[in-house]
């Protein structure tokens, strides 16, 4: 009985002290053990690896994107005046961003900033934490007939989006490029 109290008293100790750490496989995170085998005294001090993040050129991908896809016909790259939801460098929010219309979703721009549902996005946020909060966020309102957030993945600190509108295929094929080009970045 004594055991089993320290081992839930050493788990929960570990939790709380944040031993474990995440690690980026393909485009999904891995959660991955610190465990070892070394029967040596440890040290109490702890130190955390920080986060890899990627920085890309948008305009650069939003080019080769549109060189892949003839049907990409608009694309533009987020600034604090053409941002669609106002939270370009808030903490939290992406650092960088970009959207694209691609005409295969059937829904045209409404203005100058169109939305996800138009085609897609990539956003590139601070963190990876920071990221897989945001695509967590977006699979809530996946399938919803009112608010579709369409398909969204993750590499890195990368979210990348493809719309609702996008027959299945389409959907996956843009996905699947976009991951490569920022993999390739």
């Amino acid at each position: 009985m004594k055991k089993i109290f320290w081992t839930i008293v050493v788990l929960v100790l570990m939790a709380g002290t944040g031993v474990g750490g995440y690690e980026i496989g393909t485009h999904k995170i891995k959660v991955t053990s610190n465990t070892s085998t070394n029967t040596q005294p440890t040290s109490t001090k702890t130190t955390t690896k920080p986060a890899t993040t990627k920085q890309l050129d948008l305009a650069a991908l939003l080019v080769s994107l549109q060189k892949q896809y003839p049907t990409v016909k608009q694309t533009y790259v987020y600034t604090q005046s053409k941002d669609p939801n106002g939270n370009l460098n808030k903490t939290g929010y992406y650092t960088a961003g970009a959207e694209f219309y691609d005409t295969r979703t059937n829904t045209p721009p409404d203005g100058a900033a169109f939305g996800a549902d138009s085609g897609g996005a990539i956003e590139v946020y601070t963190t990876v934490e920071d990221a897989a909060k945001r695509v967590d966020y977006l699979k809530q309102f996946q399938g919803r007939p009112d608010l579709d957030a369409g398909a969204a993945d993750q590499f890195e600190n990368i979210v990348i989006r493809a719309s609702s509108k996008y027959n299945t295929a389409d959907q996956k094929q843009v996905l699947d490029y976009l991951i490569a080009q920022v993999k390739a970045q």
